[in-house]
């Protein structure tokens, strides 16, 4: 039965839905594709600390990593998969085996050649121990082994039936690296990434830039046109403040960026010289994450609270400048499976009836409520990252410190966030995590996903909810996609109810670029900017 609480968040319509906002094609000019030069793009300061894919979870990765790296698989506008480095597949009908048809002539930029053993060295990879995969080893942890049938052909065996499967060998972070470096170097990953993608690896100037040159053997794009880039190289350069980033575009400086600031959008849009694309990004809304495992946030009605007491559409409006639209639930609609919802309410009058049932009945003289003689205190981690991050933060704890509720917000380094999320030592903290299904429930919430001595999971809310794992354990073993979606809405209805989080918004790309710049188009796994296809007139 749905509690008081629940009724106010949701009315559950199990509409399963994908799709992008916005699907750019490649622009061609008179004189149609030109070869050459070098495009520049500016991005926001989320630099990875590892260009290994299979080591990396960062919102970054796709754009600085996809230039390198080629997938088994390609998603398309649509959400259909289609061939890339597989050629084929075919799926046992109990969804335990899977036999990959592999895409012959693929070389490596060290010359190594792309067969089943290739594949293999990959999944091996992505779940070894001594990888401490962040991501991929969770999105393949069904895998159980694998078997080279010839050549070009593999045969993979799941412990269990996974629906995410195909999905997840789609994303950049399940890239295929070199065999060759897999075998004699796997510590050069993260520094001198090699793999079999359209630009080669160049330098890596940490805290400014990234460089990448032509891959002129590359023959094997996923979308219409497989041969190499037009560009003969490509420059990310890292702009941590969102004025410098766009006055760079404005003064030519670079080319692109990403992370366009939302105050800027419009003017973009109105200047004849810039051009501005956008798709929302799958997967779970980007939220602020509350620690279920410690006090205050242990207590379900204080997590309730807080929900009600943050009016999400007022910081959005805020923030985006009406770039972003609010969050219905835990899925955004962009995602397979996503559950479309009603409105999550903001009730502050219910928020403090709930923190009274919780037993904070008294207030200081700050107003924050007490009980039992301490303070409602919960502490936030902000790295400073993304400057809209911050305002959200600071606008959050002004909206809890009307129900009586104090957020002490402390600034880190990433490092020190990420550190400190891992260990559970904070309470509250903002993020968004993108994906292709809607998997990322489990990866998010699942029990078996909490970080412990030998294994770093994603539930860094550290949710523990018997009802919802069999849930997400059933979405993800079951081989019927109706069946599959609706498992999935009762999950997201269970979470509504749990509040783990705080919804707040559908985070899309925001990319303006010059307008000599043709040809951007997206990876709509990630929903990220890519550069095949481009070229500067």
């Amino acid at each position: 039965m749905l509690t008081r609480f629940t009724m106010l968040l949701v009315t559950a319509l199990l509409v399963a839905g994908c799709g992008a906002d916005a699907t750019p094609q490649p622009v061609v000019g008179d004189a149609g594709p030109k070869s050459g030069g070098t495009l520049v793009l500016g991005e926001n300061a989320d630099e990875p600390a590892c260009l290994d894919p299979h080591q990396l979870s960062t919102t970054n990765t796709t754009v600085v990593g996809r230039p390198i790296f080629d997938s088994l698989l390609w998603q398309d506008a649509e959400g259909n998969l289609k061939p890339w480095l597989a050629s084929a597949w075919k799926i046992s009908d109990d969804g335990l085996t899977y036999t990959f048809t592999l895409r012959n002539g693929v070389t490596f930029h060290d010359g190594s050649a792309w067969n089943a053993e290739a594949l293999k060295l990959n999944l091996e990879h992505m779940r070894d121990p001594a990888t401490k995969s962040p991501l991929a080893a969770s999105y393949i942890a069904p895998y159980k082994d694998a078997k080279v049938v010839d050549e070009h052909t593999l045969e993979v065996r799941l412990s269990s039936p996974y629906s995410a499967f195909l999905n997840v060998l789609a994303q950049s972070y399940l890239a295929m690296i070199s065999p060759k470096q897999l075998k004699e170097d796997p510590a050069s990953t993260c520094e001198h990434p090699i793999g079999s993608g359209p630009f080669v690896f160049g330098e890596w100037a940490k805290g400014q830039s990234i460089t990448y040159r032509k891959n002129p053997r590359y023959a094997w794009g996923p979308t219409g046109r497989t041969g190499p880039a037009y560009l003969d190289g490509l420059e990310i350069r890292f702009l941590a403040e969102d004025a410098t980033r766009y006055n760079a575009l404005l003064a030519g400086e670079v080319n692109v960026i990403d992370n366009t600031p939302p105050a800027s959008v419009e003017d973009v849009k109105a200047n004849p010289d810039l051009a501005f694309t956008t798709i929302d990004r799958p997967g779970h809304p980007f939220s602020v994450w509350l620690n279920t495992g410690r006090a205050p946030f242990g207590d379900q009605k204080v997590r309730q609270a807080l929900t009600l007491a943050v009016d999400r559409k007022a910081i959005i409006d805020s923030v985006s400048f009406g770039q972003w639209s609010v969050a219905t639930g835990f899925v955004t609609p962009s995602t397979p499976d996503h559950a479309q919802g009603g409105q999550i309410a903001y009730d502050p009058a219910r928020a403090n009836e709930l923190l009274d049932e919780a037993g904070w009945t008294q207030k200081d003289k700050d107003g924050i409520r007490l009980k039992d003689g301490k303070r409602l205190t919960a502490v936030a981690l902000d790295t400073g990252v993304n400057p809209q991050n911050t305002q959200i933060l600071v606008q959050a704890q002004a909206a809890a410190a009307k129900a009586g509720i104090e957020i002490r917000i402390e600034n880190v380094t990433a490092q020190i966030s990420s550190d400190r999320t891992a260990k559970g030592d904070f309470d509250v903290s903002v993020g968004i995590w993108t994906t292709n299904t809607a998997d990322v429930l489990w990866i998010q919430y699942s029990s078996k996903n909490i970080t412990t001595a030998e294994r770093r999971g994603q539930n860094t809310t550290r949710l523990s909810d018997d009802d919802l794992d069999k849930l997400l354990e059933e979405a993800r073993a079951s081989i019927d996609p109706a069946q599959r979606a609706g498992i999935y809405g009762r999950a997201q209805a269970r979470l509504l109810e749990l509040a783990p989080a705080v919804p707040l918004y559908n985070r899309p790309s925001l990319v303006s670029s010059q307008k000599r710049v043709h040809g951007l188009t997206w990876d709509y796994a990630y929903g990220a900017v890519t550069f095949h296809d481009a070229w500067v007139s």
